[in-house]
């Protein structure tokens, strides 16, 4: 029995009324004990097999579990009858893909990794506790104690190194080279790091045990590779078995007991884990009650974090892709599911993407980014989202995904085998039909003139904060991302690093790391910690269409005493936009002192500007204009561009500044054009 069915036992008790003063202290002490009842098996089952016979059965059967295993035809590569049919497919239409892979299964066994920007060599064996950072390594103590931002020789450590190295996403490379190849060498090293890291990372000790999210991602990838060696002596074995089902036991027993409850992707991410860990192995009727349990909590999510438009709540391009990872292999392992309402959802988080795709084939960086991969074989790839999308096209055949991706993917052939094969060759592959799309729900507009790489982009974010301490969400209510004829013109800074400095972090979240405007150097909420706001704005949003002619506006109140209406104005064709921001007190309060309006604009780093009056030259392609109602400077100043985790560079912006005390009740209008020089010229002949 469990603390909620005693606290559901006890609540039918009607004579116990002073059970409903108590009760919620009751919960929280009842809860402890229990969880602790549970960390304590966890904490223990390196040094006994306690955990495991009491959850699955005294007589432990390893060699069942390993048959139940590897007969779980899953994904289409686990299943013996398609592997020749998948070699076949990967053989006629990727063999770049397959050379690269298996090049880099080989950089895995020479120890040689890539973590976000950072190229490193271990001489002998993994340091698993290594922080890539100086000489830092954490200590192998209670991971309930462990600091996860010591500062260290004047700056902070940036966790997410050492987790990223640890989600163990390389180990699909080793299954893959010997799924190819059947050479015993990739199932050897595979064996190695596993029983190393297994000797190294003891139950709750040590960094790797902190984060369910990095918890769960690991045990996907363990998952995802032992089924590439099902043919191999080496791993199908019930010595090696035996350990690593141990292990993959106790990830996923801290998951179904640990995992977050308000942590958004993080708890889809969690959840995923245990789900995955039970369908695989459902045939064990213990297991098979947790199966149940997460699908339920699983699909739940789907309705609660994805907004109606198809959009995630966390306002978040990459956490969406990130999430909708999750969602679709759980949609996969559930093909009754793309029917459902929540189906529905899923392939609405599609289509988002797929409208917000840029010319150049990458994303807007809207929010953070920390570049997370679910899928296996994407831990190298560029930041692109093709994969993801490919598996999207097959799922809900999908013609405009097809579209977009080309051709099937390794990734798709491997999940999906010979029927995944079949369906995408028999979609058509259609060009998107829609040129302007809202989504209503979430805030955003995104315009495009077509579907070439050649194309105009247009994203504007009238979007609000995310939902709690909006952990993900940037100070960027009215910031635009905009291309022309294929070449990113004006972008987003990024995101660069959640913990190496308070200052970069501060930085790229603020108002003045986006194209918007800003008042005496102020966030549009208030920044109470690396990951969280409060005071967060209002919006109130308003589109106009008119034959070719579109109409964008948003008010938000995000500086204090303040309202700010940005207008966009522009037609189908982008070939004049017109961006209109006015400042107007919220109050009746008139003040002497001046205040700072600052608007900025950051550029792509390979674009040339220059200012001449009150006009900027854009690559003498175009030409972006000013006009205030006040008088105003412009400058172009140094600014900051990360396109990826860990990767910073330096850009350029354009920043218009005006100071004004609003001794009596007026308004500040400051009005941008963007127009090509071509049109500039004919207009003036």
């Amino acid at each position: 029995m469990n603390y909620q069915k005693v606290l559901k036992s006890l609540k039918k008790v009607s004579y116990l009324n002073i059970i409903n003063y108590y009760y919620p202290l009751f919960e929280k002490k009842l809860k402890f004990i229990f969880l602790s009842k549970n960390r304590l098996y966890l904490r223990n089952s390196g040094k006994s097999d306690d955990i495991f016979k009491k959850k699955l059965g005294k007589n432990l059967d390893f060699d069942e579990f390993r048959r139940v295993f590897f007969n779980n035809e899953i994904f289409g590569y686990s299943n013996s009858k398609e592997k020749s049919k998948i070699i076949e497919e990967l053989n006629q239409n990727h063999l770049n893909s397959i050379n690269k892979y298996i090049k880099l299964a080989n950089h895995v066994i020479s120890k040689e990794f890539i973590i976000f920007e950072k190229n490193y060599r271990f001489k002998d064996k993994i340091d698993w506790h290594y922080s890539f950072f100086d000489d830092f390594r954490w200590k192998l103590e209670n991971s309930d104690k462990i600091d996860i931002r010591p500062k260290y020789k004047s700056h902070f450590v940036d966790v997410k190194y050492v987790w990223e190295l640890n989600r163990h996403q390389f180990l699909p490379y080793l299954g893959f080279a010997y799924f190819i190849t059947k050479d015993e060498k990739y199932a050897i090293e595979f064996k190695k790091l596993i029983l190393d890291w297994i000797e190294k990372n003891p139950p709750l000790c040590g960094i790797n045990w902190v984060s369910g999210l990095e918890i769960s991602i690991r045990l996907i990838s363990w998952i995802f590779t032992l089924y590439f060696f099902g043919d191999s002596k080496e791993i199908n074995n019930n010595h090696f078995f035996s350990k690593i089902f141990k292990v993959l036991f106790q990830h996923a027993y801290y998951l179904r007991y640990f995992y977050t409850k308000r942590s958004l992707n993080h708890t889809i991410g969690e959840l995923f884990g245990v789900y995955l860990f039970s369908k695989v192995f459902e045939e064990i009727k213990q297991i098979k009650r947790w199966e149940k349990k997460f699908f339920k909590k699983l699909k739940k999510q789907i309705i609660l974090q994805i907004r109606p438009d198809g959009v995630g709540i966390e306002q978040s391009v990459n956490y969406h892709k990130f999430v909708l990872e999750f969602f679709s292999l759980f949609a996969f392992l559930n093909p009754n599911l793309i029917n459902e309402s929540e189906g529905i959802i899923i392939e609405k988080m599609f289509d988002y993407l797929l409208h917000s795709i840029k010319p150049d084939s990458q994303f807007p960086l809207i929010g953070d980014v920390d570049d997370g991969k679910v899928l296996l074989l994407t831990n190298f790839e560029e930041y692109k989202f093709f994969d993801l999308l490919n598996m999207g096209a097959i799922l809900f055949r999908k013609e405009e995904l097809k579209f977009i991706t080309k051709k099937i993917s390794p990734v798709s052939i491997l999940l999906f085998g010979e029927k995944g094969i079949k369906t995408f060759n028999e979609l058509e592959s259609i060009e998107p039909t829609k040129n302007f799309e809202y989504f209503d729900k979430s805030g955003y507009f995104i315009i495009r003139n077509n579907w070439t790489e050649k194309a105009s982009y247009l994203f504007v974010d009238f979007g609000r904060f995310g939902p709690l301490g909006a952990a993900h969400s940037h100070s960027d209510i009215t910031n635009i991302i905009f291309s022309y004829n294929g070449k990113n013109i004006i972008i987003d800074s990024g995101n660069y690093s959640y913990n190496r400095s308070w200052k970069e972090r501060k930085y790229f979240r603020s108002s003045k790391a986006h194209n918007i405007l800003s008042i005496n150097n102020k966030n549009q909420a208030q920044s109470i910690g690396w990951f969280s706001w409060e005071k967060k704005p209002k919006t109130k949003r308003n589109v106009n269409l008119k034959n070719s002619e579109i109409e964008l506006s948003c008010v938000h109140n995000g500086y204090q005493g303040f309202l700010v209406n940005r207008q966009i104005m522009t037609n189908k064709n982008l070939d004049k936009i017109i961006i209109k921001d006015t400042v107007f007190q919220s109050n009746n309060k008139f003040d002497e002192d001046p205040y700072n309006i600052d608007l900025y604009f950051h550029f792509d780093k390979d674009i040339n500007i220059k200012i001449e009056k009150s006009s900027v030259q854009i690559d003498d392609e175009l030409l972006f204009t000013v006009k205030s109602n006040k008088q105003f400077s412009m400058s172009i100043q140094k600014s900051y561009y990360s396109p990826a985790y860990g990767h910073k560079y330096e850009n350029t912006a354009l920043v218009i500044h005006l100071k004004h005390s609003f001794k009596e009740k007026n308004k500040i209008q400051i009005i941008s054009k963007i127009k090509p020089i071509r049109f500039q010229n004919s207009s003036n002949n």
